[in-house]
């Protein structure tokens, strides 16, 4: 029985959680045909099986030797992960901040890095299709960012928008630049008769709303999108 065989029978008598991470990443790119020493050097290098995922796939082939297929592999992870949590074919209804927070939260999981999403609200407060997501580096800079979302929110009619993203650090307090960039992306809509109802910050194992923060932002009004403040 080789390791691969031997970590498969781990996971079917013990369950996936039975692994740790070396051992679980090892097996999953076993089946792209990786070496077992792979799993190793990528977290010495990267510290966690998210950040492994979330690199870039020039850096993966080229400073850490990983083929095309395992880059590729490693990419499915966070994937997986959030189409799984957001759980899209039963759809999702964002009638409230509370459920706007549990919706992004869930989107984020899988990703180390920082994110940026909005997804479209239809009249019923239904999700529009599927949400639009990025890798966005850092949420202030925010100039592909507008393009983008106009794009998004004009190519599918859509008038309505929660905005969100994410702080790897865990902590989902707005800084200065996360609230100038918001007010820019609104006022970018504005003349598309656009509305923004809504940011969500994601952190670690919290989130917050900023329009629940009384005084900050002005949002555009929704009678059916409640503030779970109130």
């Amino acid at each position: 029985m080789n390791r691969k065989q031997l970590l498969g029978k781990k996971i079917i008598e013990y369950g996936a959680e039975s692994l740790s991470d070396a051992e679980l990443l090892e097996f999953i790119l076993a089946h792209s045909g990786a070496d077992e020493n792979t799993a190793d050097l990528l977290l010495s290098k990267l510290h966690s099986i998210k950040a492994a995922a979330d690199a870039d796939h020039g850096i993966l082939t080229a400073q850490y030797g990983v083929s095309m297929n395992t880059a590729v592999l490693l990419k499915l992870i966070p994937a997986v992960c959030h189409e799984k949590s957001t759980n899209r074919k039963s759809g999702n209804r964002i009638g409230s901040t509370e459920n706007a927070g549990k919706y992004f939260s869930n989107l984020f999981t899988g990703y180390s890095e920082e994110y940026f999403a909005a997804a479209a609200i239809k009249d019923s407060m239904w999700i529009s299709g599927s949400p639009f997501i990025r890798s966005s580096g850092s949420f202030s800079n925010v100039s592909v960012k507008c393009r983008d979302i106009v794009r998004y929110a004009v190519s599918g009619g859509r008038n309505k928008l929660i905005l969100a993203h994410n702080h790897p650090n865990g902590v989902p307090n707005p800084s200065e630049n996360d609230i100038i960039a918001t007010k820019k992306i609104i006022a970018s809509l504005k003349p598309l008769e656009i509305k923004v109802l809504d940011h969500i910050i994601v952190g670690k194992d919290s989130y917050v709303s900023l329009r629940e923060i009384p005084g900050l932002i002005s949002f555009e009004s929704a009678p059916e999108y409640k503030c779970s403040c109130l």
